[in-house]
C-alpha cells in the first residue's frame, strides 16, 4: 500500500487509453484494446513515480506504478479473484511461474524472487492481493514498502 506523505499529490485524473501496459512496458505504448471494461485513474504520488489505477471487467483493482518516463516498474492487484497475471506481467510471467514453483511460503501465500523480479501474493476464496516489481527498474529512493 502506498503510504501517505505530506509532499505527495493526491490528484486523481481520468486517463483514457492507458490500460494494458505490463510490467516493464511504457504506459504510453500500451494497447488500448485491453481498456474495454476498465475504468482508469492516475495519481501522481511523487516526482519519482505515479500510480495508474484501474478496475477490470472482473471488478479487480489493478495498480501500475510507473517511473517519470512512464515505464511500469511494479504492478499490484486486489479483488475477489486473481487477474490475468500472464497479461499483467507480460515477459515476466515465466519468472512468476518459476517463483510459484519454488514457493515455500505456505498454502495461501506466495513470495519469490527470480533475478531482479520480486513477487508476493496472498489469497483465498474471495480475497486475493499481491504485487510484483522489478528492482532494476525501480526509481531511486522508491522502496517496496510503498507498493501494494
Amino acid at each position: 500500500m502506498i503510504k501517505p506523505a505530506s509532499n505527495w499529490i493526491w490528484l486523481l485524473l481520468l486517463v483514457p487509453g492507458l490500460a494494458g501496459a505490463t510490467l516493464g512496458q511504457r504506459l504510453d505504448a500500451a494497447s488500448t484494446a485491453a481498456a474495454a471494461g476498465q475504468s482508469m485513474m492516475a495519481a501522481p504520488v511523487s516526482t519519482a513515480f505515479r500510480v495508474q489505477q484501474s478496475v477490470d471487467a472482473g471488478g479487480r483493482l489493478i495498480r501500475q506504478y510507473a517511473d517519470g518516463n512512464g515505464t511500469v516498474f511494479a504492478v499490484a492487484w486486489s479483488g475477489k479473484s486473481l487477474p490475468d497475471l500472464q497479461q499483467l506481467l507480460g515477459t515476466y510471467f515465466p519468472a512468476y511461474r518459476q517463483a510459484q514453483q519454488a514457493n515455500r511460503a505456505g498454502l495461501n501465500v506466495m513470495r519469490g524472487q527470480v533475478g531482479s523480479f520480486v513477487v508476493h501474493s496472498l489469497g483465498r476464496m474471495g480475497a486475493f492481493s499481491g504485487a510484483a516489481y522489478d528492482t532494476a527498474l525501480m526509481p531511486a529512493g522508491v522502496t517496496p514498502d510503498q507498493l501494494n
